[in-house]
Formats: C-alpha cells, structure tokens, sequence
C-alpha cells in the first residue's frame, strides 16, 4: 500500500493551517494527502452521529480539500470522517496501520510571547507514541502565511541531536537531511551541553578543563555528521556545538526556521509513552512548525 501524508482536522485555525503545511509536504513527497477529522462519540456505534453533526463534519472536510487542492494543483486529495469514544485510539490506528502514513500533521494552538502553544489532549499522547514521525504546526498571522513557501534555498531546518547514542540516532538525522534535501533548505545541526557538576571543582584546579571538552564534543558531532553531508552533498550544513539548556537552544534556534525537528527515543515503559522534557520545552514554545521523530 502507498503511504500518504495525513492532516488532523478539527475545525480550528490551527488544524487548517496543518492542512496547509500537510499539502505541501505530500507535494513535495509525491505522495496522496489524507485530511481526517475524527470527533468523540461518547455513544455507542450503534447510536449514530446525528445528521446535522455529520453534515456539519463532512462540510469541514470539503472545505479542507478545496482549500489543498488550490494550493497545490494535481495532490491527490482524499478526506475521511470518524468517530469513536477515544479520538486518541482511533488516530493512533488510523497513524499506525502499516504502510498508511508516512507523516502525520497536527495543528497547535498559539497562546502567548511566554506561555507559547498549548498542544491538545488528543495530539500529545499522539506525539509521545506514535511509530511515524509528527509535525506540529502553529497557525500563521497574515504576514507569515505569505512566506509560507520559501524561495529553494532560502529555508533553514533546525535539527537537534543529544550524541548520546551510538548510531542511535541515525532516523533522526535521515530524516533532517532528506528534509533539506527535499526543500532545498540550508540544514543547522544543533548540540546542547553544559558542564557536569562535578568538572566545576575541577575547573578550578584547570580552568582549561572546560574548553578542552568543547573540543571533544564538537569534534564528535563533526564525526557523527561528516557522513551524512558525504550522502547529501547539495545540502549545506552547519554544525554547532552550544553550551546551555537543551530545550532552551533549540527554542532560541526556530524563529525564522522553517522547521524544528527533534528526536523522541521509543520507550517501552510500563506506565506507557512519555515526552522527555526537552520535547516539551520545544513543542510548547517553539517559534515554527516542529518534528518529532521516534527512533532507537
């Protein structure tokens, strides 16, 4: 079966703005796009949605379709409607189904400069267990839906990687490439670190203890990402190794990006899927669309 882009849609500004930036990537990927809209249904199966609900469904639907299909001219387009007891069961299905999706879009809503985005009850547990990569997008004010699509080479992505792994991390850095490939897009490769407790005695004994460990980790994301601009040798990359808070870096790093994308290690706890806090801090308060990418 051919894979599509999936778009949530929920009727909400952010949700078409997800269907915006679904478009584009279907298009960019040459794949279908597939606008779902999934509402609770307390009931049972048995007792149907009533019709104007589902006219009112089917009508959200049509509009989302319209809208794509001006945007991006020939994207095969198809639109589902559903309806359960758990909008976040059924979405995970639907995500999870082999072979059906290859990305799924959702849309978060703005609150304000300090509070930042808020990510729905449906979309976070989504984001913490889902075997495909996701894409949270924030609806755009007027003047940035007009730069919506950037000139070839004009986007920068923004991509954060921990070096913890030893090649755990390689879907994380396959996606970044091929995404910059795709679009064209200069590539920044992020690193955050700080210095460990205990080096701050030591420091002081040699206080050149602390740039000698910058050496070595920026000479290890050099090694981790030399063979991969050896794969991609059109994207143009710059690695950068930055002392401070994981989260915090990654969020001064996306105004202006065109995307965030981070990592979320699959982890098979028994209380469930969590977010780290790093991916809270950055799908909470990151200034572009982000992507989060399950990976060993």
């Amino acid at each position: 079966m051919t894979g599509n882009v999936t778009a949530g849609l929920n009727g909400t500004p952010e949700s078409f703005a997800a269907v915006r930036w679904a478009a584009r990537e279907a298009s960019l990927r040459q794949l279908p796009l597939r606008i779902l809209h999934v509402r609770e249904w307390p009931l049972t199966p048995e007792v149907p949605v009533p019709p104007q609900q589902s006219e009112e469904d089917d009508a959200l639907l049509a509009k989302a379709a319209r809208m794509a299909a001006l945007d991006r001219p020939g994207l095969d387009v198809t639109t589902d409607n559903l309806s359960g007891r758990n909008p976040t069961l059924m979405l995970m299905a639907e995500v999870d189904a082999p072979g059906r999706v290859e990305l799924l879009v959702l849309g978060s809503r703005r609150l304000n400069t300090v509070a930042g985005f808020l990510v729905g009850s449906t979309s976070l547990p989504v984001v913490a267990a889902s075997e495909r990569p996701v894409v949270l997008v924030r609806s755009k004010e007027p003047a940035e839906a007009e730069e919506a699509d950037a000139a070839p080479g004009s986007e920068e992505l923004v991509l954060g990687v921990d070096l913890k792994g030893t090649g755990a991390d390689e879907e994380l850095l396959a996606f970044g490439f091929t995404e910059a490939a795709r679009r064209h897009s200069r590539l920044r490769v992020v690193h955050a670190w700080s210095l460990p407790a205990m080096y701050s005695y030591a420091q002081t004994a040699d206080p050149g203890l602390g740039d000698e460990l910058a050496g070595h980790i920026a000479d290890t994301l050099e090694r981790t990402v030399a063979p991969w601009q050896e794969r991609f040798p059109d994207v143009a990359v710059q690695a950068r190794a930055v002392v401070g808070t994981p989260g915090a870096e990654l969020v001064y790093a996306s105004p202006g990006a065109g995307l965030l994308i981070i990592g979320r290690r699959r982890r098979k706890l028994p209380v469930g899927p969590r977010l780290g806090h790093v991916a809270h801090a950055v799908i909470h308060h990151a200034a572009c669309p982000v992507a989060v990418v399950p990976h060993i």
